[in-house]
């Protein structure tokens, strides 16, 4: 069992807390992943962009942020991941621009925020760029079948 955290700063219909906690259980699943701790925080242009200026050293707003913490207290029973931060209106935008629901692009989003918690890195090196892509086009292939198949019943 797995322990999702999530904070929603700014109110949108279409990407509710459960729809998040779903998706991100499912991605956890798809990466073998039991008794983690996981914290995402749905939030606006502005606010991510402070934040990727405060961490980043970038004035500007972006889709998505991850922090890894990758530790287990003593005495407590999950392994805490880290924290992913998501720009809503962001990440709305780019799904027009991509061509795909606005719902895909925040799994998406979420898949690449924690693949990011877990050590990938598609800055640094191309083959690890090329691994990391291909695992998030994997997992997101999987979950948003399976999510269109949930809608179609």
């Amino acid at each position: 069992m797995n322990r999702i955290l999530i904070s929603k700063d700014i109110y949108d219909r279409k990407i509710t807390k459960d729809f998040v906690k779903q998706i991100a259980q499912k991605i956890l699943k798809e990466l073998q992943l039991d008794n983690v701790e996981l914290s995402i925080t749905l939030t606006d242009n502005e606010t991510i962009r402070q934040i990727n200026k405060q961490w980043r050293k970038k004035d500007k707003p972006t889709d998505v942020l991850s922090f890894p913490i990758d530790e287990k207290p003593p005495g407590y029973r999950y392994k805490i991941l880290g924290d992913v931060v998501i720009s809503l209106p962001f990440a709305k935008r780019q799904a027009e621009e991509i061509g795909i629901s606005y719902q895909e692009e925040v799994i998406r989003l979420l898949t690449h925020g924690i693949l990011h918690l877990l050590g990938y890195d598609h800055e640094g090196c191309p083959a690890e760029a090329k691994k990391m892509f291909n695992l998030q086009d994997r997992i997101m292939k999987k979950i948003t079948s399976s999510h269109t198949q949930q809608e179609a019943s």
